[in-house]
């Protein structure tokens, strides 16, 4: 319960400030962009090398898998039920693949793996994470050439210009061959933890700052539809996952609860820029988002 609340005052604090105009919505995107380039790697690259060791790292690289197959796994549903029970335009549908199948795995997924399970729970996540940028970088971007307005991008490229994957992978081949943060002078380490510590009330301030309850008269019918799959078919996906391949203990719990994160800011960037079904997606970030407390409670209440 504490996580909740810790999470729900400091997304608070981005909302009030937004309400009280002490910063504006707008302001989310610069937010974003000090955690994505700065805050984030930073994180990132001390919590791998503090809480992974090398032999772990063969049986960690088995949570991206499981995250990007239970967001193709979605992926598919969604569009099945979207299609064929609802007959959704092209713009819907490419709005509901999306809500339903990327979650918040970084935005959100960090703050609470590290409130619930500790760093050692959250270098889990970061792992997590990196299924998570796969799919939405590959899948995501798929879908939005499939059923919105392609517009030529590589994804190759905007996944090369994406800081914390590359971090990630930079930090686990590191850690693969032995380098230790000791190895680097005190004052980088100590920068480093300063610039790490902004990132979890960056990320939830500008969770607050985006979030409008305005999104609701868009479709509360798709918000539910896409919770649905967010928080009830996307981790019973990843448990049977972990159970087929054998996932156990801490990695497992923080799989369950990353595979049951609401929906990705990023779907909204996504259905921007390839025109889809933009109301749509707003709706469900907001009730997905909003739902998640009450789900991030219960997992709580499960793993202690």
């Amino acid at each position: 319960m504490e996580v909740v609340l810790i999470v729900l005052i400091l997304v608070l604090v981005g909302y009030f400030s937004k309400i009280f105009e002490i910063l504006k919505e707008e302001h989310a995107k610069v937010l974003n962009n000090i955690v994505i380039y700065i805050a984030m790697p930073s994180t990132i690259f001390l919590t791998i090398l503090k809480n992974v060791s090398s032999s772990q790292v063969l049986e960690f690289l088995k949570l991206p898998v499981v995250i990007f197959l239970c967001g193709l796994f979605v992926g598919i549903l969604a569009y099945s039920l979207g299609k064929y029970a609802f007959k959704l335009e092209d713009e819907g549908l490419g709005g509901l693949i999306l809500v339903s199948m990327l979650g918040n795995t970084g935005f959100l997924g960090y703050p609470v793996a590290l409130g619930m399970f500790g760093e050692e729970g959250l270098a889990r996540a970061i792992f997590c994470d990196l299924g998570g940028v796969f799919a939405t970088m590959l899948l995501g971007t798929y879908v939005g050439i499939k059923f919105g307005k392609g517009r030529g991008k590589s994804v190759l490229k905007e996944m090369a210009k994406f800081p914390p994957l590359i971090t990630g992978i930079l930090s686990i081949i590191l850690v693969f061959f032995g380098f230790k943060l000791e190895y680097l002078p005190n004052f980088i380490l100590k920068s480093l933890n300063y610039l790490s510590s902004a990132t979890v009330p960056l990320i939830m301030m500008s969770l607050g700052l985006s979030l409008s309850p305005k999104a609701l008269k868009f479709g509360v019918l798709w918000g539910i539809i896409a919770s649905i799959f967010r928080f009830i078919v996307s981790p019973a996906t990843a448990f049977t996952l972990s159970e087929l391949i054998n996932i156990k203990g801490l990695e497992r719990n923080v799989l369950l609860v990353e595979s049951s994160m609401p929906s990705a800011m990023m779907t909204l960037v996504l259905g921007t820029l390839y025109e889809l079904d933009v109301k749509l997606i707003a709706s469900s970030i907001f009730i997905t988002t909003t739902l998640s407390l009450i789900v991030i409670a219960i997992w709580g209440w499960i793993f202690h």
